[in-house]
This record gives structure tokens, sequence and C-alpha cells, in this order.
């Protein structure tokens, strides 16, 4: 069976009995067009269900109106809440989102990011995973505008919105200082990554403030992965003097932790104090409900796609 031709815009043009240039002006709203043939243009074009071709619009305008969102995964609840957002605020703005997660894997970042170029996208949202000098030269040198979120490049080369990584775990550590613990664990994930390395930094920072040593033994240092946080949490349990309390440095990681906890039969908070930097809807419903440092996706995405629009705006 035959699939039925798409109707273009010189069959439009044809049942309104106008030029293809008057047809083109009264469908985009841009230039004079007598409001009879307007209507007459409009009314063919929904006759014949016309789409335009938004693609070889964009080839022709230079432009896409779409924007790359790049991720490592789309397992992280703030990842997903905060393409969700941004998805959001580019709608409002007449772009939408191309979205893919890399996983970390530096060729598939790589890949990734070349073919959101290749496909004429107007600009980029990216958290890295790797600072390839050859990645940004071709960022560069195809004129694609760029914002990285959550993690910072080495050198700052591109326009960034990061959290407030080691104030927020001094937060965290503070409160738990408060308590009255001294012996407090920290699970976090790879620290080549400025998110990661700056929240463990302000976990040894607020030790060292509050006069405490820091035990090696009670940092785990990972991947923001939940079965990193089971394994974690495993080997603080099974010390000789384990943790009183434990500081989780992504919600990604805490339902590992959560799990070994009961798996042990750690009554919490009575046995173990837990917070945790990134809040989460869920954490509200756990028992008791997880302490945990507000990031506010919101903010995040409301300053990227507000960059990113300056940028491609000139």
């Amino acid at each position: 069976m035959s699939r039925a031709r798409r109707a273009s815009l010189k069959d439009v043009a044809a049942m309104a009995k106008t030029s293809i240039a008057t047809a083109s002006r009264a469908l985009s709203g841009t230039g004079y067009v007598a409001e009879a043939t307007r209507q007459r243009i409009v009314n063919a074009s929904r006759t014949l269900n016309y789409q335009p071709n938004l693609r070889a619009r964009g080839l022709r305008q230079r432009v896409s109106h779409a924007i790359g969102l790049i991720v490592p995964n789309l397992l992280n609840a703030y990842y997903t809440a905060l393409a969700d957002l941004i998805s959001q605020q580019l709608a409002a703005r007449g772009y939408h989102l191309l979205l893919s997660s890399t996983r970390d894997d530096a060729s598939t970042e790589h890949d990734t990011l070349v073919d959101m170029v290749g496909q004429a996208v107007d600009g980029l949202i990216w958290v890295p995973s790797v600072s390839e000098t050859d990645l940004l030269d071709y960022l560069a040198g195809q004129h694609t505008p760029a914002v990285a979120i959550i993690r910072r490049l080495k050198g700052d080369p591109i326009d960034t919105v990061v959290l407030e990584d080691r104030a927020g775990s001094q937060v965290a550590m503070q409160h738990l200082i408060s308590l009255g613990h001294r012996r407090i664990g920290y699970i976090g994930g790879d620290v080549m990554y400025s998110s990661n390395h700056d929240r463990w930094q302000g976990y040894l920072e607020s030790l060292r403030q509050a006069g405490l040593s820091a035990d090696p033994s009670l940092v785990k240092l990972g991947t923001n992965r939940s079965t990193w946080g089971t394994m974690a949490t495993n080997d603080l349990l099974r010390q000789a003097d384990p943790p009183t309390a434990v500081f989780v440095a992504s919600n990604a990681i805490m339902p590992g932790v959560i799990r070994a906890l009961r798996q042990a039969d750690i009554n919490l908070p009575s046995e173990m104090s837990l917070i945790c930097f990134d809040d989460v809807d869920w954490f509200s419903f756990s028992v008791p409900p997880i302490t945990a440092i507000g990031t506010t996706p919101a903010t995040m995405a409301e300053a990227a796609v507000e960059l990113l629009m300056t940028r491609i705006t000139g």
C-alpha cells in the first residue's frame, strides 16, 4: 500500500489560488496579506491538513528552535525533574527539547554532542562528563552556544551554572555535628566531577572546623548509583567502630543506603542519623522522613535557559 503524499505549501497555494510566497507569508504571519486572501489560505491548509516542514525551514533560516540537553542519566530524580522543567521553560519561548543521557561514558558523550550539533540545535545545556579539548573546540568551531550545568569544566571555558555544593555539604555536616555525632560516614560519587569533589571537600572542611579528625575509613567514594549506596553502607556497618551518622551526597545513592540499613535492622534515627544532599519527593514518604538539603531544580532550569537564550540572541 502506498503512503499518501504529504501536502506541500505549493498545494495550499494552488487550492487557495494564490502564489506560494503569499501562502508562506499568511501561514508564517510575516508580511502583509489581505484578510480575505489570508482566510482562504488558512482554510486551504486545514482542508489539506498541511504541516510545515520545520526541519527544512530551520535549514533555510539557520535555526531549528531546538535545544539539546545532555545529562549523565535519567535514573537520578534530580535530572528527571530538571529535564521536565527545562522543557517547560523552552516551550514558553517557542523551543522544543532534544534529550539524551550518556551514563558518564566519554565516547557516548562525544557522539551525542556531535550528533545534536549535526541536527542544528540552536544551543546546548550540558552536564559534562569529561573535559575534552577537541569537543570544546568543536563547539566553538560550530558556533553553538552551550551552558554547562551541575558540573564545572576545568577553567570554566563555557558559561556554567552550578549548585552551592561545598556550602550545602557544610550545612548538612553542621546539622549532624549539632546533634552530637562525631563519627560521621560519607558516601559520595566520583570526585573527578566538580559537584562530587566540592561536596566531599565540604564534608572534610566541616570536620576540621569542628576539631574532628577525618577518618579515611568513613569516606566511601564511588558512583552515583543505588548499588554503590548498598555496598558503601555495608562497608561502614562492618567496621569495628561504625559511624553513628551518614551523609549521603546524592539522592541517586540513597535507595541503596536505605536498603542496606533495613537489611541490617538499623533503626532510624535512634541508631543512625541520615542526611542527603538532594531533596526528592519520596524522601517525605519514607518512615521516618529523610532529612535533606534542598536543591531547587526550578531555579537551576530557569538560570540555565535564561543564560543560553541570552547567548543565542547575541
